[in-house]
């Protein structure tokens, strides 16, 4: 399931303030698996371009108004979060999020020697690998891999697309990609699924397992 860039942005400004709009299924997800009480981290990535600087505009910055005669966000109507930096007036809710501490802004984020490519820079975010190394697996496939080793109870990454991207590939483990969370959800609640999750749920040592 594709979120387009514009169609989260527009929904995000009436989300309700301190939230932004979760997929019902994944509200619903955390008690149906037995996952009551452990934080789920949610990462929305919002692949294409984007106009950064007037997402986050540099306030006072000569440069940016001499550049943009025409494109430039005045400092009158963006909204201001410190000094030198402001959102676009269109982004209501981050703002509140801001104001709440529950929103973080990281700019100018990058590495040594980028690469001009856009797929190639692509695949160095997703791995966290150095620019001038290739790497199979990605930061949370990694992560992933590291805890089964540990033999802490097992973690699931669920994307949602068409494939696992790289980001969420390890040697051990992969994310369950799907682009109908819909069909997940219901085939989850089948009789047979809830009879595989008792079986395991009852194997000596499981998390959930009765002491």
């Amino acid at each position: 399931m594709l979120i387009r860039r514009r169609h989260f942005l527009k929904n995000s400004t009436v989300a309700a303030a301190g939230s932004l709009l979760v997929p019902r299924f994944l509200h619903s997800m955390p008690q149906h698996a037995g996952m009551g009480g452990h934080r789920i981290l949610v990462m929305i990535q919002l692949s294409g371009g984007n106009d950064g600087l007037n997402t986050v505009v540099p306030l006072g910055n000569d440069i940016y108004y001499r550049e943009r005669p025409g494109l430039a966000i005045g400092a009158d109507k963006a909204l201001r979060l410190q000094d030198g930096a402001g959102l676009h007036p269109s982004l209501t809710v981050f703002r509140q999020l801001f104001d709440n501490g529950e929103l973080a802004i990281l700019n100018n984020v990058g590495y040594p020697d980028p690469d001009r490519s856009h797929f190639r820079s692509m695949d160095i975010w997703h791995s966290a690998s150095p620019a001038n190394t290739y790497w199979d697996t990605g930061w949370l496939g990694r992560y992933l891999d590291h805890v089964a080793k540990a033999d802490a109870p097992p973690l699931q990454v669920l994307e949602l697309d068409e494939s696992a991207s790289l980001a969420t590939r390890g040697h051990l483990h992969k994310a369950l990609a799907f682009d109908d969370p819909g069909r997940l959800f219901n085939s989850s609640q089948s009789p047979f699924f809830k009879q595989l999750a008792a079986q395991r749920h009852a194997q000596p040592g499981h998390p959930r397992t009765p002491a």
